[in-house]
């Protein structure tokens, strides 16, 4: 034979042996190899080769492929299922149903009754704590009003040279509460509890106490316990540091600016039934 026959025959016989060859390849070959081959679907020729044992050839491409995709999907299993280590399976079945339980409203009595006894420690913790808001805050505004009320009064005192004992008797004619804006106001009330409108001409304004302890310095019944008052009269010696004139306690200036003396001698014209004034300087 030729060498280029046989050339020719040995790349025919080398190509022959390819697993998978091309339609221009098959139609190159030898009647007799051709015979070896069978065509498949997508056209190309799959070499016809016996099994022996556990050797085949075989299209492995679609094998490739099953196991690349079993193989994520195994991956992607075992990303899923890590985060459940470590849990027990029969726990989180229980866990489960008393979600769904709680969910459909399907409780048994003992869950119910746990349910509303801590519905209840919440209820009485959170109650208590508004209730001792509500008594500080109470506890803010007394110590606001008095504060309000009593400044008032020693200023008004103050300023027409009263008497201190009167303050008492001021106080209880006086009102004090919050408006809607959070501000202390001050109401003088008369004897029914209605509040006192100013006297000033054209004013609707509330009477101040200011206003009201100039109104009493003129009345007859407190004039003397105003400095510059014109108590006058004679009389005995009273207990207290008192002297009484004209059935009237009076005490002078400066007992009256000693605590001591001034209590002594308000109880002292008070058991006698009579008022206590102060004398003039």
């Amino acid at each position: 034979m030729p060498l280029k026959q046989w050339r020719e025959a040995e790349r025919s016989f080398v190509m022959a042996l390819a697993a998978i060859i091309k339609q221009e390849i098959f139609d190159n070959l030898s009647d007799d190899l051709k015979k070896e081959y069978n065509k498949q679907d997508n056209g190309m020729f799959m070499l016809d080769v016996a099994p022996v044992d556990d050797f085949a050839l075989e299209n492995v491409k679609g094998l490739k492929s099953a196991l690349s995709s079993e193989r994520t999907a195994r991956e992607e299993a075992d990303k899923k299922l890590k985060v459940y280590d470590g849990l027990d399976a029969e726990k989180a079945r229980e866990a489960l149903k008393k979600v769904e339980e709680l969910a459909s409203g399907k409780l048994d009595d003992k869950a119910k009754e746990q349910i509303e006894a801590l519905k209840g420690q919440l209820g009485e913790k959170h109650q208590k704590e508004i209730d001792e808001k509500v008594q500080e805050i109470e506890k803010y505004k007394a110590a606001a009003i008095n504060s309000t009320k009593g400044r008032a009064i020693t200023d008004a005192l103050a300023k027409h040279k009263g008497a201190p004992y009167l303050a008492d008797t001021i106080e209880k004619s006086v009102k004090a509460e919050f408006d809607d804006k959070g501000s202390v106001i001050l109401k003088v009330l008369d004897d029914n509890g209605v509040a006192r409108i100013s006297n000033a001409s054209g004013s609707q304004d509330l009477m101040s106490i200011e206003e009201y302890v100039a109104d009493m310095k003129g009345q007859d019944t407190y004039a003397s316990a105003f400095e510059g008052s014109n108590a006058s009269g004679s009389g005995a010696g009273g207990s207290g540091g008192t002297t009484i004139k004209n059935g009237v306690h009076v005490i002078s200036q400066a007992d009256s600016k000693d605590p001591a003396k001034y209590r002594a001698a308000k109880e002292a014209a008070t058991k006698a039934g009579t008022t206590l004034q102060i004398a003039d300087s």
